[in-house]
């Protein structure tokens, strides 16, 4: 009978953090993306901004809609900023999380050939002693 491997449970533990730690990557992606999404609409929408003034009141309108929109763009760029290290520090996790579990699933793999050979050397030594008796039967 062999022996299980004693850091299975670990193993599970680990692979369990790791997708989770993948998840928060993916999360951390898609968010991003659309904030940056969301950045490149509103440039696109402050560059097609007609500049037809017919009046003050309209110049003034429009300047103040610029500089709405400067601002929010600022705040686009500071979330994005913001996005940007989360999705850094995931990858981070992610990359640590993932070094341990093929770390451990060495461990297990090593183990599991350790067990194998155990097994067949056992089972050789079986069949020696087979044939020992066989021999010595056939012997006398």
């Amino acid at each position: 009978m062999t022996r299980s491997f004693s850091l299975a449970g670990l193993l599970r533990v680990r692979s369990i953090q790791e997708r989770a730690a993948a998840q928060e990557l993916s999360r951390a992606v898609i968010e991003e993306n659309q904030t940056r999404a969301r950045e490149r609409h509103l440039r696109a929408a402050l560059a097609a901004t007609d500049s037809d003034a017919v009046d003050v009141r309209s110049l003034a309108a429009m300047a103040a809609a610029r500089v709405a929109g400067r601002s929010m763009l600022a705040d686009l760029e500071s979330l994005a900023q913001a996005q940007r290290q989360a999705v850094d520090d995931a990858q981070s996790a992610h990359s640590d999380a993932r070094r341990e579990v093929r770390g451990l699933d060495r461990l297990a793999a090593a183990h599991a050939a350790r067990a194998q050979a155990d097994a067949l050397r056992a089972e050789q030594h079986e069949l020696d002693e087979i044939a020992l008796r066989r021999g010595a039967e056939g012997g006398a």
